[in-house]
């Protein structure tokens, strides 16, 4: 069973004191047989998704084959969500959502716009 809340701050300098106070990531998952719950919150961008593509990766590894994604309180995304999704999706794994956030279906409304369907993979959305 996978269960963890994780916190992701983006990587900081000493000398750069001011974006100690940025947004942060909050991940939080439980595991249901194959499948993971996870709850997304604040900021997720280059700088605070690699703990989500390492719960990802590590839950691939170990079987796990749907993820249920609530992103209702994201409040900013941008293409690093899409492509860590698009990672989990690789080998057949499918992603569900029980809640989207304004940020998030903006995103993957620009993602069809774009003419990339298929990408990050089997999108089902389940609620709003």
């Amino acid at each position: 069973m996978i269960s963890s809340p994780i916190v992701a701050l983006p990587d900081t300098d000493e000398a750069d004191a001011p974006a100690a106070d940025a947004p942060a990531l909050d991940l939080s998952c439980v595991s249901c047989g194959d499948a993971l719950r996870m709850r997304l919150a604040g900021e997720v961008d280059h700088f605070t998704a690699t703990p989500l593509r390492v719960v990802l990766a590590t839950a691939a590894a170990y079987g796990y084959r749907h993820l249920d994604l609530d992103t209702r309180a994201v409040t900013f995304c941008d293409s690093a969500l899409l492509g860590a999704l698009a990672d989990w999706c690789r080998g057949g794994r499918t992603v569900s959502h029980t809640g989207t956030s304004g940020p998030m279906g903006r995103l993957l409304a620009m993602e069809r716009d774009l003419g990339r369907p298929s990408a990050p993979g089997a999108w089902k959305v389940t609620g709003r």
